[in-house]
């Protein structure tokens, strides 16, 4: 049974044709990590302080916001005076809003458990209209709000070799947890390739996977080197490391086993290995790391894997107040490398919407095996540590060549201390391909957004795409996937036009949400029809693979299982989902059939009319809005927002 905890709520109130925020009390309640934030207001207007301030006992009179406050400067048990001073000057400072995170009121309390004394309520009579100016909460994403209150709460983790421990993964790594390490343990902590984001991770793929790659003599001499020394048993981690490190210096030109001790201000680092890069601007414990290396003299030394410990070490290092600057500029690529005996594994990592980390290669033995290769068992292994350390120092190679030219950019708290005008947006920390050829135009994209943000690994972004010689922009979606499956004959305006599909080199590869009402499952009913006449299937019909826009309507963006009827079977990872009613013959590498289809849209349609009932109900539409297309102008499909995939 978990403990309940105590939090604190700084309960404040606008009177009508106010100006200002005034104090009224200090509530605690005991909080479970499932209990929703909007329960605190009944026990709100049950406090006396409350009752004699606003005369009212009744929460659904007033409009409640609620906010994190990132930094409390006042002890919780400071005298009401104090208190009251502290959170008027902070709500009604100008710098309010980029200062304090808007929290959803359907937010569950484990999200956000780390500051329990943090919460701000700010009320409002709902006849008086409730503010307009209140930025939007955390349901709409701002990016980077939801990466400061990341890293916010990884700063308050144990050490790194603390917090890798196996018996403590299986807490920290789930959903529930805000600051959770996205590497795809368990599945559901999936996320989009890093890849996307920083190609020095695609060039480690390529160089590894590519059988002419000939290594010259000076290679094969280190690899063999290593090889050599990599393969004896050791008594001691600091021994094996010694010894490995002088190898593998010569083999990479980094001395990536180098002993780093980090002063960060949430406690100190230590790494087995580091390499930093070099930024203009930035030194000492504020450089940034190009790579984290992570040692064991044998595997299952230590009851921690080295790459869980690399992993956690990123985390510790990204997440602190002196990378702030990195992290408002970047998405903080870094090269993950742990150790174990003579195996070593590389990962990619990066700090985009989450914390990031995918496997590049599995742990590689350098244990001469036998192949079915020409060459001996030992020769074969020459060779492929020769490779190995190539692709290393590529990827390494290009990321000090990244860091190098990054251009620094103010952070959040520059932000909130109006360093910058508050005119001047915040960048979303998108992917790295930002330009394609259309025709003989350029065509450069600015990111804005995830289109599923709750769906950490769907490589589907929102963008702002400017055309050469062009002053309008268009609003565009960008999709980026392994493969991609076009119906052609999928009539507008069912399907967004498609602007660029084409598989990019350096890649590797290739908003707000309503309900869905009866009218946009009629649209789509209409949509899927006219697929079948032309003998297509679609398969994937779920909300979560659809576009509903804002003025009604919907655009089907997902023909990944699209195919002809007969061909076209369900993927393996179908399984997955076990939230959507699948048909009862819908299984891995069965055929996908029109009845399959007629099945999920069925099942759409019962949940629009249940949602549209209880809408009615409840006196609301339904119609929170959705991605904008540029355009109003409903007749003009040319205007309807685009996909660039």
């Amino acid at each position: 049974m978990v403990d309940p905890v105590l939090t604190r709520w700084a309960v404040l109130y606008k009177p009508p044709d106010a100006k200002h925020w005034e104090f009224v009390s200090l509530v605690c309640e005991r909080f479970f990590p499932t209990d929703t934030l909007d329960s605190i207001l009944p026990v709100i207007f049950q406090e006396d302080a409350v009752v004699r301030h606003l005369s009212c006992t009744t929460p659904e009179k007033f409009c409640s916001t609620f906010y994190l406050l990132p930094e409390r400067q006042v002890d919780a048990l400071a005298p009401r005076r104090q208190q009251r001073d502290y959170f008027e000057n902070i709500c009604n400072a100008s710098t309010f809003e980029g200062y304090c995170p808007r929290l959803s009121p359907h937010c569950e309390f484990y999200r956000v458990k780390a500051k329990p004394n943090n919460f701000i309520v700010l009320l409002e009579l709902r006849q008086s209209g409730c503010s307009q100016s209140r930025a939007p909460h955390l349901e709409v994403y701002d990016q980077s709000q939801h990466r400061e209150i990341i890293a916010l709460v990884a700063q308050m983790r144990r050490s790194p070799f603390t917090e890798a421990q196996l018996e403590g993964l299986h807490i920290t790594q789930t959903l529930n947890v805000i600051d959770a390490i996205y590497n795809g343990r368990p599945l559901p902590l999936s996320g989009v390739p890093t890849t996307i984001y920083n190609s020095a991770f695609t060039n480690f793929l390529r160089v590894l996977k590519d059988d002419d790659i000939e290594s010259t003599p000076t290679e094969l001499m280190h690899a063999a080197k290593f090889i050599e020394g990599s393969v004896q048993y050791y008594q001691t981690k600091a021994t094996r490391v010694r010894n490995m490190a002088t190898t593998m210096d010569l083999a990479l030109g980094y001395d990536i086993l180098q002993h780093h001790e980090i002063p960060l201000s949430s406690g100190m680092i230590r790494l087995d290995g580091a390499v930093k890069a070099s930024v203009k601007g930035l030194g000492g414990p504020q450089r940034p790391l190009l790579c984290i290396t992570e040692a064991k003299c044998e595997i299952g030394e230590d009851g921690c894997d080295p790459m869980a410990q690399a992993e956690r070490d990123y985390r510790a290092f990204y997440c602190s107040d002196e990378a702030e600057t990195v992290r408002a500029s970047c998405c903080c690529p870094c090269l993950l490398i742990g150790i174990a005996s003579p195996r070593i594994m590389v990962s990619g990592a990066v700090f985009a919407d989450t914390l990031h980390v995918q496997e590049l290669s599995g742990y590689r033995s350098f244990v001469p095996r036998p192949t079915l290769s020409e060459r001996s068992a030992y020769d074969e292994c020459i060779h492929e540590a020769g490779r190995f350390f190539r692709a290393i120092k590529a990827a390494l190679d290009e990321l000090s060549t990244y860091y190098a030219s990054l251009e620094l950019l103010p952070t959040v708290k520059d932000y909130r201390m109006s360093v910058v005008s508050p005119a001047r947006a915040r960048p979303y920390i998108g992917p790295q391909w930002t330009q394609f050829k259309m025709g003989d135009k350029t065509v450069t994209l600015t990111y804005t957004g995830r289109l599923f943000p709750d769906q950490q690994s769907k490589a589907v972004f929102t963008a702002v795409a400017s055309v050469d010689g062009a002053e309008a922009t268009r609003e565009v979606i960008v999709k980026l996937l392994a493969n991609h499956q076009t119906p052609q004959g999928t009539p507008r305006p069912f399907a967004p036009k498609l602007w660029f599909c084409e598989v990019v080199e350096s890649v590797g590869k290739y908003g707000v949400e309503r309900n869905m009402t009866v009218d946009d499952c009629a649209m789509l009913h209409e949509a899927v029809g006219l697929l079948h006449e032309r003998g297509l299937i679609v398969g994937d019909l779920r909300e979560r693979t659809l576009w509903l826009l804002k003025g009604g309507g919907v655009m089907l963006v997902n023909f990944d299982w699209c195919g002809k009827e007969g061909a076209a079977r369900y993927p393996d990872d179908i399984h997955k989902d076990r939230t959507t009613l699948w048909h009862p013959n819908a299984k891995v590498d069965h055929l996908i059939k029109k009845e399959h289809d007629l099945h999920l849209l069925a099942v759409l349609a019962e949940r629009s009319l249940n949602t549209d009932n209880h809408d009615s109900d409840n006196g609301d539409n339904g119609n929170n809005g959705h991605i904008n297309n540029d355009s109003d102008d409903d007749n003009d499909d040319d205007d309807q927002a685009e996909e660039a995939e």
